[in-house]
């Protein structure tokens, strides 16, 4: 990639720390280029961060419209309905994690779900519960023709977010990890949240087993559109410095672990992100049902997956 494309990063975007040395490179991961990019890990607060990192108005070169992400289930052709549901039982997943963190004050939860791309997620909750739901992203092409929907959907930057109403809740499901700059996000998210109020974030671990497993293969990386890997310490700096404690930290999410590992598994093997899916479906059902056993333990070993819980100060 030419120099004009990348921009170095100086300082941790967590912590500001200087001290940073090269951790790992990686390829283009789910992209058919050649283009390789690197991690470094912060002395401090053991952050890792893309160094350089791909500017901001060159990142859309790197989500093509074959992205397996944009193509969802429609991308498994005949199996589609297996990865309906799939998508179905996590946001399943998500709903019971908030009804644990969710206020326990009189009347309806105010609930902002940042990054909420294709809205399932807000879906599930608004035929589960009486919350009221707003979501946000920078762009509609996740809900664009989604027809009438019952909650509240923003196309725009929640750094630049301006709302009259504070939510209880706030969640970001693997959103946190593409930004370029956290600090921000959740300094403005704290000017839109109830004292008391928390926000549930799930990213990628990559202190985790299958990271070391897979090394540069491993999809958490997800790089170039993965800036930011964090680390509890990098949390704790965060909350400190925005105006939250941090109150949880489960090294485990709604996403299932085997997800990243499986893509890890395809990354290694150069697979065709651009084609159909559907001859993957059996030997992707195929390593689940083998992987079972360790996969099961995914709340007693780090396999991938962190979930952090803060509270508003």
């Amino acid at each position: 990639m030419e120099d004009k494309y990348l921009e170095a990063v100086s300082v941790c975007p967590v912590c500001s720390s200087g001290n940073h040395t090269k951790f790992i490179a990686t390829p283009a991961l789910m992209h058919h280029t050649e283009d390789t990019f690197s991690f470094s890990c912060c002395g401090q607060c053991n952050a890792a961060f893309l160094n350089p990192r791909v500017t901001t108005d060159h990142l859309k070169t790197y989500y093509p419209d074959y992205y397996l992400p944009y193509r969802g289930a429609a991308a498994w052709g005949k199996y589609r309905g297996f990865v309906d549901r799939s998508q179905q039982k996590m946001d399943k997943k998500r709903l019971k994690t908030c009804k644990k963190f969710g206020s326990k004050n009189t009347g309806p939860i105010k609930l902002l779900d940042v990054g909420c791309g294709n809205p399932t997620f807000l879906q599930t909750l608004s035929q589960n519960t009486d919350w009221q739901l707003t979501g946000i992203d920078f762009t509609d092409e996740g809900w664009k023709n989604s027809g009438n929907l019952s909650f509240k959907l923003i196309t725009g930057d929640v750094q630049a977010m301006e709302l009259a109403e504070k939510f209880d809740l706030v969640t970001m499901w693997h959103y946190l990890e593409h930004d370029y700059n956290p600090n921000k996000t959740l300094a403005s998210l704290r000017k839109h949240l109830k004292t008391g109020g928390k926000v549930i974030i799930e990213v990628p671990d990559y202190l985790s087993l299958t990271a070391k497993w897979q090394q540069a293969h491993w999809e958490g990386w997800h790089t170039p559109r993965h800036t930011l890997l964090y680390t509890k310490s990098a949390f704790e700096r965060l909350a400190a410095s925005n105006g939250y404690k941090l109150l949880k930290h489960y090294r485990y999410g709604t996403l299932d672990a085997f997800t990243l590992w499986w893509m890890g598994t395809m990354e290694k093997k150069k697979a065709n992100w651009a084609g159909s899916m559907e001859t993957e479906f059996f030997p992707l059902v195929w390593k689940k049902v083998y992987t079972a056993p360790l996969f099961m333990l995914e709340k007693w070993l780090p396999l991938g997956i962190q979930t952090v819980v803060l509270e508003a100060v």
